[in-house]
């Protein structure tokens, strides 16, 4: 291949680099330089002086405050959960044991008021769990009251995050090499030991890992915390909606937007560190072998193992088979009548349109969401492992910044920045379809760029030495190699679009409802059977495109 032809192959990597920036800085960069000129900059004390005001109040010291408590609290409760079911997983073999891994992942990608609407018909004061206890223990009151506080907040999140210690964990716990127990035990080193002074240290990277991601999660979260907390127990996020939304006061919300962004800027590099480490940390060539979870004589801590797996069952289990019978009741008798509704073109001022115009507004989001991200997040993730082009670094860092800027602040973003012409797109489907983009396109970037590195580019270049080019040797050899994980990219941005609430909270109007916002007025009218069979609908949607994500993953892996 000539000079001439790699000449031409950079300058279209530099031209589509370019078509990324620009369209990131017309959906994203341009809305927030907006928000930031307006509602601060321009304001009076310029952009420190709503920081300082914001600092000083009593109110938003105790949003900021109790923001980092809770994510704290929910951040270790996560790892109490967690790393027991990281060892069970890496340490014992029981049947389903595969698939009960695989599920872990379930619960993290739920929409996040699907676990809500569950949290509150099992766990609430009239819920399955205390209807029960009253009846075993014959009581006249719930003994338990969880939800609408701090405990029912920690809780949720835990449900969410659990999974994500559980796998982070349980992978390094597998990798463990047994010779290094082994010589240890041949020294003379008991077991006490040989767990503080050789699996702790091997697990810490990835403990930490797991634990900052769990932070900045539970930091930014806002439909668990809008629906289970209320303005008693507000976070950041839900004093920046409370502000925009409620109060119109744009200077003190961006205020918030600033410092909320600041902290999760630190924790996103702790997570990156963290991360690093974990990834070069060499353990060995070995794995020990799984003992057996039902032995035929049990012991003690086979029978904390019960207990573990019941808990879980109870706290992963109870939330979301509450929705789905909730959404098949009516009273006492069981129906369908709220699958029924769910299909009509009757108008329903919960949704502010037709139920059915709800569901096909948030698969037209859905699907302008996957067509913006799916190309912008593999360029991202070509930039990272294939291009050469001048300013590689710097160009993936700006591509890669929505990671760092919360849902809630890209709604309100778009929603101030277009919303005037030549771009008005605020209120439409088209600017909720573009925060959507905004959101989802560094994720499927993050899952292609492992594809994209296990391929071997002495295909590409043994392509190119026979004459074709570089854009050719990509189309014809590399692309179809990954197209199965393109598939998976897809459909994993699909699933998170239809269940995405925060940022289009922010940019709806009447009838221009989506599904989880659908839901969340539901739920804020007590309409139970409607929300439930509006969440069942998101859940089966995302189990489809799970099982179609991990189907294409075990033939990924198989090739």
């Amino acid at each position: 291949m000539g000079a001439g032809d790699d000449e031409t192959v950079r300058k279209v990597n530099l031209g589509v680099a370019l078509a990324a920036l620009g369209f990131l800085t017309i959906a994203f960069y341009y809305p927030l330089f907006t928000v930031i000129r307006d509602g601060v900059i321009m304001g009076k004390g310029g952009i420190i002086g709503p920081i300082i005001t914001a600092a000083r109040d009593p109110y938003f010291i105790h949003l900021l405050t109790f923001t980092v408590k809770q994510a704290m609290l929910s951040t270790l409760l996560s790892l109490v959960i967690g790393i027991p079911g990281a060892y069970i997983l890496a340490r014992y073999e029981f049947p389903g044991r595969r698939v009960v891994q695989s599920l872990t992942v379930v619960p993290f990608v739920l929409p996040a008021i699907t676990v809500a609407l569950g949290f509150i018909l099992f766990f609430g004061n009239n819920g399955t769990l205390n209807h029960f206890l009253m009846w075993i223990f014959h009581l006249h009151h719930p003994p338990l009251y969880l939800l609408y506080s701090l405990t029912g907040i920690v809780l949720a999140h835990a449900f969410y995050n659990a999974p994500i210690v559980m796998r982070t964990v349980g992978a390094a716990w597998s990798g463990i090499d047994p010779t290094f127990h082994e010589a240890a035990a041949a020294l003379g080193a008991g077991r006490t030991r040989r767990a503080i002074e050789i699996t702790a240290p091997l697990l810490i990277p990835a403990i930490l890992s797991s634990s900052a991601l769990v932070f900045i999660f539970t930091f930014l979260s806002f439909p668990i915390v809008l629906t289970l907390g209320g303005a008693r127990y507000a976070t950041i996020e839900v004093g920046i909606y409370t502000l925009v939304q409620t109060l119109g006061n744009l200077r003190l919300g961006t205020a918030l937007i600033i410092i909320e962004t600041g902290i999760s800027l630190i924790f996103s590099y702790i997570y990156l560190k963290a991360e690093g480490v974990f990834a070069v940390r060499t353990q060995g060539e070995q794995t020990s072998p799984r003992l057996p979870l039902f032995p035929h004589h049990p012991e003690i801590r086979t029978t904390v193992v019960y207990l573990y797996i019941v808990l879980s069952l109870v706290l992963f289990l109870g939330p979301i088979g509450n929705i789905i019978v909730s959404s098949l009741q009516a009273g006492a008798r069981f129906t369908a009548m709220w699958y029924t509704r769910l299909f009509s073109l009757g108008y329903s001022p919960f949704f502010g349109s037709s139920p059915m115009n709800t569901i096909g507004t948030s698969l037209a989001v859905a699907g302008m969401a996957t067509a913006i991200s799916l190309p912008l997040g593999g360029f991202v993730a070509l930039l990272a492992t294939r291009l050469r082009i001048p300013g590689r670094r710097v160009m993936e860092t700006l591509l890669m910044a929505p990671l760092a800027v919360s849902s809630v602040a890209v709604g309100f973003a778009i929603m101030r920045g277009l919303s005037a012409p030549p771009l008005r797109l605020s209120g439409t489907i088209f600017g909720i379809g573009i925060a959507h983009a905004v959101l989802i396109y560094p994720l499927v970037a993050r899952v292609l760029r492992p594809l994209l590195e296990g391929v071997d580019p002495q295909l590409s270049e043994a392509a190119r030495s026979l004459g074709a080019s570089g854009v050719r040797a990509f189309v014809e050899v590399e692309l179809p190699l990954i197209r199965r994980g393109l598939l998976a990219a897809a459909v994993f941005a699909f699933a998170m679009s239809m269940g995405e609430m925060s940022a289009t909270i922010m940019l709806i109007r009447p009838g221009l409802a989506t599904i989880p916002v659908a839901v969340y007025g539901l739920i804020a009218a007590r309409q139970f059977g409607p929300a439930s069979a509006m969440a069942s609908l998101l859940i089966v949607v995302t189990a489809a495109a799970f099982i179609i994500i991990d189907r294409l993953g075990a033939e990924i892996r198989g090739v």
